[in-house]
């Protein structure tokens, strides 16, 4: 596996201008939205995963005292407001991934306001006698630079002590695993699909190209098994857009009352899910009327779901208690949770076409399978670091998943339960969905603002398509929910 990186900061808070010793409040507000939004992957300590998320704690003060031109204050504010993309070391460890862009996502009280806990509380030794809290106008200020995730790394290598890798690296070479030959781009899609551009508020259908604006930190989305309704979550919002997916037109704005994360719609397409994770719940709504109907209690911080075949039963992870919750969706109730040992952090998950197993990836680099009827985890791998969407791919042959912390899509052979091949993908993979006729996969990377496109029965990349817009997250497809 490779070393990775990711959200390498983020999160929120109400600036402050006050001098150091006068930022508690700033500072106790910080630590809660730090623990809301950074602490999945920094950890609530803030020292990080090795070789997969850097850490915080001790480092940060020393980034921000760094000179350089710009200095390491500019770079740590340009970091929040406009991602990292690309190798940095961290403690004579290298970290290789794609942290997303927050501007837009966080208001710039919030993003100075994390800053401060960060450098207040988490590196304060580092910090130099003339340190200045960030206020919202000076995150405002930064803003109006134009930049993306490798110029932030420029300015990176910009700054003294830090700029070891200055000297350009080593490409990777051009994966094996890439079919050049140029093949006709409706040949590789079969049918339309949808893909959530995140940090540029949109949804692109691909192969047209043709943008559906107006949804805000578009995040995950789900389509209906008839294709003409697409949920979609927005990152940091707190909202659910409902859109006729043939236009495009959001027909409803549901606020449900708490950050959205995954979005599904159950096989009769009467009804969406949307997990809440600062709630512990999920959200339902009536996909007919297009309102909220109720909420129910799952355990702690769902983030994704499936349904069965039937759609009796959805089963959402639960991220912050290593488990599955089984929801009976008759009653809107919890039935039942099922343990993922060898999975602390279950993230995001699908089902074997016969319902018998589920496929599930975690935050840090694993996908687990779980035997429904036994309830036994029949098998752990290690796959990309951080992240991902996995999906089963219909035909059975193979499970893809994602790794937003990475540069490959790993495949698995679904009848041996072993690691088939990583294909090599570009920095960030997140969204992994194939075609209905299983033929070809589609990756959303998330640095390169491309969806790549896997010939299944080859595993080569046939194709790079602009996705339209920064931060491809999540891709819906007709007839493979």
């Amino acid at each position: 596996m490779k070393p990775a990186l990711l959200p390498w900061l983020a999160a929120s808070l109400l600036a402050s201008s006050a001098p150091v010793l006068a930022a508690p409040q700033a500072n106790a507000e910080g630590a809660e939205l730090y623990a809301r939004h950074c602490a999945d992957c920094h950890q609530p300590n803030g020292e990080g995963l090795s070789g997969i998320f850097p850490p915080h704690r001790g480092h940060v003060g020393a980034l921000y005292a760094a000179r350089g031109t710009p200095d390491g204050r500019h770079y740590l504010g340009q970091v929040v407001l406009n991602g990292l993309t690309g190798p940095i070391t961290v403690k004579d460890e290298t970290y290789d991934g794609n942290m997303p862009a927050w501007e837009g996502a966080l208001p710039p009280g919030e993003i100075a306001a994390v800053l401060n806990f960060m450098l207040l509380e988490l590196d304060p030794a580092g910090l130099p006698d003339d340190f200045r809290p960030y206020t919202a106008e000076d995150i405002a200020d930064l803003s109006r630079e134009d930049l993306d995730g490798q110029d932030v790394r420029r300015l990176r290598q910009g700054l003294d002590r830090f700029g070891e890798q200055a000297t350009p690296t080593v490409a990777k070479a051009e994966t094996p695993a890439e079919d050049t030959t140029p093949l006709p781009l409706e040949s590789l899609f079969p049918q339309a699909i949808q893909v959530a551009v995140q940090n540029s508020g949109l949804v692109t259908v691909l192969p047209s190209g043709e943008a559906w604006p107006g949804i805000e930190g578009a995040h995950y989305d789900a389509l209906s098994p008839d294709g003409t309704r697409l949920l979609v979550s927005g990152f940091k919002t707190g909202n659910v857009y409902l859109l006729d997916a043939r236009s495009g037109d959001v027909e409803a704005t549901l606020p449900v009352g708490g950050v959205a994360q995954g979005v599904k719609i159950s096989p009769d397409g009467r009804l969406g899910l949307a997990a809440l994770p600062d709630g512990n719940r999920v959200a339902v709504i009536d996909m007919e009327e297009g309102v909220l109907i109720d909420q129910i209690p799952v355990g702690p911080e769902p983030h994704n779901s499936v349904f069965s075949e039937d759609g009796d039963l959805a089963y959402v992870t639960l991220q912050g208690g290593g488990a599955i919750a089984v929801v009976d969706m008759r009653q809107l109730a919890k039935r039942d949770e099922i343990a993922t040992p060898g999975l602390e952090t279950p993230h995001n998950l699908d089902i074997s076409a016969d319902g018998r197993r589920l496929w599930i990836r975690d935050f840090v680099g694993r996908v687990g399978v779980l035997d429904l009827e036994t309830e036994e985890m029949l098998k752990t791998l290690a796959v990309g670091n951080g992240h991902g969407g996995i999906d089963v791919i219909p035909g059975g042959a193979y499970v893809a998943t994602g790794a937003i912390a990475d540069s490959t899509i790993s495949v698995i052979d679904a009848r041996d339960l072993t690691l088939a091949a990583e294909v090599e993908v570009g920095s960030g993979p997140h969204g992994v969905r194939a075609s209905r006729d299983g033929r070809y996969l589609y990756a959303s990377i998330t640095a390169d603002d491309t969806v790549a496109v896997i010939d299944t029965r080859t595993l080569k990349v046939v194709a790079r398509v602009p996705a339209g817009g920064a931060f491809p997250f999540w891709i819906a497809v007709p007839g493979n929910p």
